[in-house]
């Protein structure tokens, strides 16, 4: 049987694999949008590095050794600053995958019932809304659906780019 740890760290794996292909040849076009609603790749890539704020390995991290009891969730931010705007695409490769490496790690620590007997307080801003989330419930929410989505949106650009 599998454990859901091993389900998550393939959905990583999974992920890291389709964010390195996605990103591929993407250096000359990392700030070019369709129109001004649409994101960059670049706004794509920071807005996923550092949901919820300071990354989801880092609130994993925090959930799963009892560090994080409670954490805002807003959407909709690109996370850019000076930094993260004058980031190469390597650089910004580098800080995806150290997310996902974290991500990882985190899971290689947790037990089953880590993942879904832990829980935090998330303060959903948009919606002035608390809620429990576990560990379990990030991964599937967060992870294997929010990223993906973000993904097929850099899969997207890169068709309308002809890259």
């Amino acid at each position: 049987m599998t454990s859901l740890c091993d389900t998550h760290l393939e959905v990583v794996r999974s992920i890291r694999a389709d964010a390195l292909a996605v990103l591929e040849g993407m250096d000359y076009c990392l700030d070019w949008k369709s129109d001004a609603e649409s994101w960059s790749a670049r706004e794509v890539i920071y807005h996923l590095v550092d949901t919820p704020s300071g990354g989801l390995h880092t609130l994993l991290r925090g959930i799963l050794t009892g560090t994080i009891e409670e954490f805002d969730l807003v959407p909709d931010l690109t996370n850019l600053d000076h930094q993260r705007q004058a980031a190469d695409i390597a650089q910004a490769r580098q800080d995806l995958l150290q997310v996902l490496d974290g991500i990882e790690e985190a899971l290689s620590r947790a037990s089953d019932k880590d993942l879904t007997g832990k829980s935090v307080l998330a303060h959903l801003k948009a919606r002035g809304q608390d809620e429990e989330r576990t560990p379990q419930m990030l991964l599937e929410r967060t992870l294997a659906r929010h990223w993906r989505e973000h993904l097929d949106q850099l899969r997207e650009l890169r068709e309308t780019l002809g890259v």
